[in-house]
């Protein structure tokens, strides 16, 4: 469930980022961005503040231990991404060859345990870069704070609180681990980017020096690989230390924070450097601060009654097809409330879902798996047949999962043995009905059935013949409890009555589970309860047993005429009463004639 949530995120980030076109680039200077010292950034509040406002970003260098601790850690993922595309990375192809790499959690959840089992000592080796990264972050939203005047009490407020930091510190915090690669001899247009111009719709953006390496071997170099669009319009490259943590404006900054100010918003984009003889890779480690779930879309025009929490379950059944009552009436909140660079936020939640691509869309060599295109060639030696886009229990999107699928990556899966997987496909999730009527038979493409309860699923021929003659006995003791209750009924007595009492109840409850039973509307089951009926009716009039009841509901109010063990007179009468001309229930009359 956790990794379904964390992928969740990394669409409304990472997809329904505000992307917006480049267009022609001007030379790439180097670009310094304000630069802080960490132990003394609280002496200067209000610059941070100034910097953020007017750049969109800054930079804090002096973190104890950190240029150290990042080299560790990238190393440590770049080797760990090396390892295989297992469950623990996911895999996308971008723009010239590259292919991305990707492990994506929580703060607050720590590593994916797939992580831990795949590459042991990773985690150790990421925590001192983790650790510090958030470090700086709480420090600079603090500074971010004071500088706009909170009081101490904000900081512990919550999103409704005049702090920034009351109200980003109860949202999530997500970390993104990412290796970029790029083959050898691989070259494209100068400037082409790997990721295109956008803005992130989370608060902050905190990024430590992405790693270099050509081969195997570290290739330090100032530049970062990250460009920036400035105030001017200017594209610049960032230039990065390798003790420094960049920390970079979101739209939710204006959108989620009560702070009446309009803080810039940098477009950026990654681009990859050429790789030459040796193929080049580029580790990088990422937090995006998320808003709280509660906090409230700022408007500028009073409260909006609109909250981040909203926003997100909207964008979720978006991207699922779905769609709530009153979700019209969200994105009518939504609409006209502007971004930067001259979007609106609704147009964060315009992208493309599951269902509208397909591999047409993708190059040579790539699959399209749940809104992106991956490459064939990372699932290693595989039939190119038996490539397909699954989660990790192996079920193929989307016909066996659900629409959304942030699990799913491509597998080798070689489709159901037909001499194995002759009754059902156990990788649908089962049903407990079949919606189209009565299906008869077995097939191999149909979903498995479920048998009244939700462990027992008929998904082998030997299961499937023993729920015909489980069917079977439980019409026949439906039976045989009605006859066995008519002759306690017959008694007096308080414990005749508490004998018939139970086995009405039991009779009550195997009627139901085969009225359930007939609702699967699976032929081979109906027939089997039918014939249970019958042959529960046969062995009674075989021995001389009087009828119970008729199988016609609308005589169940009726009894039958000899029977004085099962009316008195009184209740003929009262039935009697009943059978007017114009009853319902006139089709029982007959009987007791």
């Amino acid at each position: 469930m956790a990794s379904r949530e964390v992928g969740v995120s990394v669409f409304l980030l990472l997809v329904a980022a505000l992307a917006a076109g480049a267009g022609a680039m001007p030379d790439r200077e180097a670009y310094q961005p304000p630069r802080f010292h960490l132990p003394r950034l609280d002496d200067h509040a209000d610059d941070v503040l100034r910097a953020l406002e007017r750049e969109g970003m800054l930079l804090v260098t002096g973190a104890p231990g950190l240029e150290g601790a990042r080299t560790e850690a990238l190393l440590g993922l770049e080797e760990c991404a090396r390892s295989g595309n297992g469950d623990h990375v996911r895999v996308a192809s971008l723009s010239g060859g590259v292919v991305r790499q990707t492990i994506a959690t929580k703060s607050s959840s720590g590593l994916p345990p797939e992580v831990e089992s795949q590459c042991p000592g990773f985690a150790g080796r990421a925590q001192a870069l983790r650790s510090a990264t958030r470090e700086v972050t709480r420090r600079v939203v603090r500074a971010l704070d004071r500088g706009m005047g909170a009081g101490e009490g904000d900081h512990q407020g919550g999103c409704n609180g005049a702090g920034v930091l009351g109200s980003v510190g109860s949202g999530e915090q997500l970390e993104h681990l990412h290796v970029y690669r790029k083959p050898a001899g691989r070259s494209g247009a100068e400037g082409a980017a790997t990721l295109e111009m956008h803005t992130d719709l989370g608060v902050l953006l905190a990024m430590a020096p992405a790693l270099y390496l050509r081969g195997e071997e570290v290739e330090e170099t100032a530049a970062s690989g990250l460009l920036v669009e400035s105030v001017g319009g200017q594209v610049k490259h960032v230039s990065m230390p390798g003790d420094g943590i960049l920390l970079m404006a979101g739209e939710g900054l204006n959108h989620w924070v009560p702070h009446g100010r309009e803080f810039h918003v940098p477009k950026h984009m990654m681009v990859m450097p050429e790789s030459g003889a040796a193929p080049m890779s580029r580790a990088w480690y990422g937090i995006m601060v998320l808003p709280a779930a509660e906090a409230e879309l700022q408007t500028g025009e009073g409260p909006s009654g609109l909250t981040y929490g909203d926003f997100k379950g909207v964008a979720r059944r978006r991207l699922e097809g779905a769609e709530e009552e009153g979700d019209e009436n969200i994105l009518e909140k939504m609409r006209g409330v502007g971004c930067s660079h001259g979007r609106q936020l609704l147009e964060g939640l315009d992208v493309q879902g599951s269902g509208d691509g397909d591999d047409s869309d993708c190059g040579e060599g790539e699959i399209y798996c749940w809104m992106q295109c991956m490459p064939t060639k990372a699932v290693g030696d595989c039939p190119a047949e038996d490539i397909k886009c699954a989660d990790p229990e192996g079920k193929i999107w989307p016909n066996e999962t659900a629409e959304m699928c942030p699990d799913c990556q491509l597998r080798c899966e070689r489709p159901p043995d037909p001499e194995t997987n002759r009754v059902c496909n156990p990788r649908f999730t089962p049903v407990s009905m079949y919606m189209s009527g009565f299906t008869w038979g077995w097939n191999g493409n149909d979903p498995c059935l479920v048998y009244l309860f939700q462990g027992i699923v008929l998904d082998s021929e030997w299961k499937f013949v023993v729920a015909c003659f489980v069917t079977v006995g439980l019409a026949l003791a439906c039976d045989g409890l009605g006859r066995v209750r008519v002759l306690l009924e017959a008694r007096p007595g308080w414990l005749a009555t508490a004998g018939a009492t139970v086995i009405f109840f039991a009779q009550a409850f195997l009627s139901y589970a085969l009225m359930l039973v007939a609702m699967t509307y699976k032929g081979e089951l109906f027939l089997s309860l039918l014939a249970g009926l019958a042959m529960g009716y046969a062995v009674g009039r075989a021995r001389g047993a009087k009828s119970v009841e008729s199988v016609e509901l609308c005589c169940r109010t009726a009894m039958h005429k000899g029977s004085k063990h099962l009316a008195t007179k009184q209740s003929l009468d009262e039935s009697h009463e009943l059978l007017s001309a114009d009853s319902t229930l006139r089709c029982c009359k007959e009987q007791e004639k």
